[in-house]
């Protein structure tokens, strides 16, 4: 019984195995099968992208050959006809050095032919020389320096010709000329007018104060008004105290003094004292700072100024003159005058010092009395820093003395223009009638004068004459008269008109006669 159940199981097991492997064998076959056909499609694809390929590659090698062969074609033809121009320009070459040779050759036969022809000249020359001394009876050398001295005179002539003709068209040209530099200079300037005040007010809102400063009969104002020479004016009208004086400086030392005295609980005459004394050292360290600011905005640091004339320039800033800032009228002066002097092609350093100085005098003239040109050259030669040059720029401008160079020239032209402005200046009312009744009294001094009016703030005269005792010949020669009367005598910003009138009447029938000198 155990023998068939074994028997059966082998049997089971070889039958199993043998199927097994019949089913293995057949999975084999169709995978290789399988496997065959992808190999055998990828074989196919890559022979057909080979051809592809190949034939791709054929293409571009046709298409790079058929290049080749046009670019071989061009570069012959090229080729050729570089050969055949250069061939031309050998063949012309050769022209070019046969002519040459034959000009070459032509040049040194007419050479030689010159100098057998020159050489004749000379033998003639050295036979009729000596004949035609004889006959003229005169010598070579004599003749030579004849001929020299003629083209010397008519160099000359010529020469003088030449200047004449210069000299006349500057002068028919130079008024027309100074007139657009003076034109182009005002225009290029456009500063406010420099008038200044000779009175200011100090600020005192309270009474308690006003009294205080005034104290026992005013001991401690009549000190201060002994001292400077200021007047203190207490108007209760307005809430302040009003300082005047003609000198600013003194005038600020006062202002300094009372503000200082304001702020003091007890007020006294030492107290006073030491407070002017205060007042005034400050206002002396003021000038010099003002006087160094304006070395720096002239950039003259080079120069190195002392204190003391640092002081005196920085007292312009508290002169005036007919109410003009005289510092800013020193910088308007030094302004027009350097930018004439750069249209003149002159020195500007001249121009500048000569232009801003020129008024130097009058920081201390009110003081010494004497005229403020003379200060100006006494300051500039004193300190040893200006030049000659420098100085006679800077204090001729008033005709001291004969003016000697065009930047003194022009100093003076700068300081009429900036004193000529319009508003420029200011003067009391004495003076503007002193000045009028003046213009009319000397043309009420000639004979024949009938009536004066001077008219425009006294810039135009007009005068009225007797029609019977003055022709109108004479009428020309008067008004020359009376204007250089007025120009020698009278002081006058800008310019006066003179007008001489002669009227005539008849039969109601009126005639004028205008004749106009401008003084």
């Amino acid at each position: 019984m155990f023998f068939y159940t074994i028997l059966i199981f082998l049997l089971v097991f070889i039958t199993t195995s043998l199927t097994s492997y019949f089913l293995i064998g057949i999975k084999s076959r169709f995978e290789f099968k399988k496997a065959k056909i992808e190999v055998d499609k990828i074989i196919e694809k890559a022979k057909t992208e080979g051809n592809e390929y190949k034939t791709r590659v054929k293409e571009q090698v046709e298409k790079f050959n058929n290049l080749f062969i046009k670019y071989e074609k061009h570069f012959t033809n090229q080729q050729d006809k570089t050969e055949k121009s250069i061939k031309l320009l050998e063949e012309k070459l050769v022209k070019k050095e046969e002519e040459n040779k034959k000009i070459e050759t032509e040049v040194n036969n007419l050479n030689k032919e010159l100098e057998v022809f020159y050489t004749n000249i000379e033998k003639e020359k050295e036979k009729k020389i000596p004949l035609l001394s004889k006959v003229s009876s005169f010598q070579i050398d004599k003749a030579k320096d004849q001929i020299i001295q003629n083209l010397q005179d008519d160099l000359n002539l010529a020469k003088e010709l030449r200047i004449t003709k210069y000299i006349n068209s500057i002068t028919e040209d130079s008024p027309t000329i100074a007139k657009n530099m003076l034109i182009e200079a005002i225009h290029r300037f456009s500063a406010p007018t420099s008038v200044e005040k000779k009175s200011l007010i100090i600020p005192i809102n309270r009474n308690e104060t006003k009294a205080k400063l005034m104290g026992n009969n005013l001991e401690v104002l009549t000190f201060l008004e002994d001292h400077l020479g200021v007047d203190i004016v207490f108007d209760d009208s307005k809430p302040g105290i009003t300082v005047s004086h003609y000198e600013l400086v003194k005038k600020h030392i006062a202002r300094e003094t009372i503000l200082k005295l304001i702020k003091d609980k007890n007020i006294s005459i030492e107290l006073a004292q030491k407070r002017l004394d205060e007042a005034t050292k400050e206002t002396k360290a003021m000038l010099i700072d003002i006087g160094k600011k304006i070395v720096n905005k002239l950039e003259l640091q080079y120069r190195n100024f002392p204190d003391d004339f640092k002081e005196i320039l920085g007292r312009l800033k508290y002169r005036t003159s007919y109410g003009q800032n005289i510092l800013k009228h020193c910088f308007e002066v030094g302004f027009f005058t350097l930018l004439l002097g750069n249209e003149l092609g002159l020195n500007e350093e001249i121009c500048k010092i000569g232009g801003f100085f020129h008024d130097l005098g009058k920081a201390i003239d009110q003081e010494d009395g004497r005229p403020h040109d003379i200060l100006t050259k006494e300051i500039m030669e004193r300190f040893n820093i200006f030049s000659w040059e420098e100085i006679h720029a800077a204090w001729t401008h008033h005709d001291a003395i004969p003016i000697e160079t065009a930047e003194a020239l022009l100093v003076k032209a700068g300081d009429a223009i900036s004193a000529g402005r319009p508003g420029a200046r200011q003067e009391t009312i004495e003076k503007y009638l002193a000045r009028i009744m003046a213009i009319e009294g000397i043309a009420n001094s000639y004979e024949g004068v009938n009536k004066t009016y001077a008219i425009s703030g006294g810039r135009e005269l007009r005068v009225l004459v007797d029609p019977k005792r003055l022709d109108d010949q004479n009428l020309p020669e008067l008004a020359e008269e009376i204007a250089k009367e007025i120009e020698d005598n009278v002081a006058y910003p800008g310019q006066i008109r003179v007008n001489v009138i002669r009227r005539i009447q008849h039969n109601h029938t009126i005639k004028e006669k205008n004749k106009k000198k401008v003084a």
